[in-house]
């Protein structure tokens, strides 16, 4: 079992280890960032299938997704290094990518199901507008007739 006590390497100028611990931590952060990018793939793929408009709100959420990540890989790195007076291995960071490429996962497969929900949904939606446009409107003209009132 490779022993990689980060503290005890770093006192002991134990190189080697502690290349081998980075090593496994670059491991883990790459898994989880390109989890986000499969999933921001999918996510982008659907939305040309659906004809939805890309906008950089949606590219910001993957952007503030990312931070978010990292930020929690970062503190569980922390309580590893902390830890590792007890554990050899990031034991805490390892279960957080986990995790995060589990969530990442389930919402890849959210996106691929979507696609016949969607579909159907907006199908729905276009129906009843058109069941209802005398409601739409008489509730346009009352909105006209409000607008000129207060001119």
């Amino acid at each position: 079992m490779m022993n990689l006590l980060v503290i005890q390497s770093i006192v002991n100028e134990d190189w080697i280890r502690f290349k081998a611990l980075l090593t496994v931590l670059v491991i883990l952060y790459a898994c989880v960032f390109v989890s986000v990018l499969i999933d921001l793939f999918f996510g982008v793929k659907r939305a040309k299938r659906l004809n939805i408009v890309r906008t950089s709100f949606g590219y910001r959420r993957t952007i503030t997704k990312l931070t978010s990540y990292f930020g929690l890989m970062l503190m569980l790195s922390i309580a590893d290094v902390a830890a590792s007076v007890v554990f050899n291995m990031p034991y805490f960071t390892v279960v957080g990518a986990i995790g995060i490429i589990m969530v990442e996962a389930k919402s890849v497969f959210e996106n691929l199901k979507q696609r016949e929900k969607n579909v159907e949904e907006v199908q729905k939606a276009v129906l009843k507008l058109f069941e209802n446009r005398d409601e739409i409107k008489a509730l346009i003209s009352f909105l006209n007739a409000q607008k000129t009132e207060l001119l």
